[in-house]
């Protein structure tokens, strides 16, 4: 949409450019055409002024050309710069965001790791707490049983 807007402006800045060589054309010869026809001269000089304003229109003409391609090219330069700044600045954010996703999942890894080691070491202490009772229970019933052989055998 941007890329838009700023075609819509050069578009308006070269349509401006135009119009105001357009009419700084036609005011000269306007005011050349006036002043001549106003002027009581002879022809001889009518003409020579003439031709004199015709070269002067066609000189300031030609700065207003050469001053316009100056702009244009600045101009063109600026929006060069601009979207190419513009497009950095995307791609470090997208760079960014990519970069950022990754580690939340990576935190998400981890948790699933860390819920699983959590869960396989709980299972262990409780199995290591089961034995632990059953292991002294039996010692206990076989310390009992060589005390008292007799009551085992009935």
């Amino acid at each position: 949409m941007q890329t838009t807007e700023k075609n819509t402006q050069n578009q308006s800045s070269s349509i401006d450019t135009k119009d105001f060589l357009i009419g700084s054309l036609i005011g000269g010869i306007l005011g050349a055409t006036t002043a001549l026809l106003l002027a009581p001269k002879s022809g001889k000089e009518l003409r020579t002024d003439l031709n004199d304003q015709a070269h002067q229109l066609k000189d300031k003409s030609s700065e207003v050309a050469t001053l316009a391609r100056e702009k244009s090219s600045t101009l063109a330069q600026n929006v060069g710069s601009q979207t190419s700044q513009a497009a950095n600045k995307v791609r470090e954010f997208s760079t960014s965001a990519r970069d950022n996703i990754n580690k939340w999942r990576n935190k998400d890894n981890e948790l699933v790791h860390l819920e699983e080691e959590y869960n396989e070491g709980k299972a262990d202490a409780i199995e290591d707490a089961m034995q632990t009772p059953n292991s002294q229970l039996n010692d206990i019933e076989t310390n009992y049983e060589e005390k008292h052989p007799s009551s085992t055998n009935k």
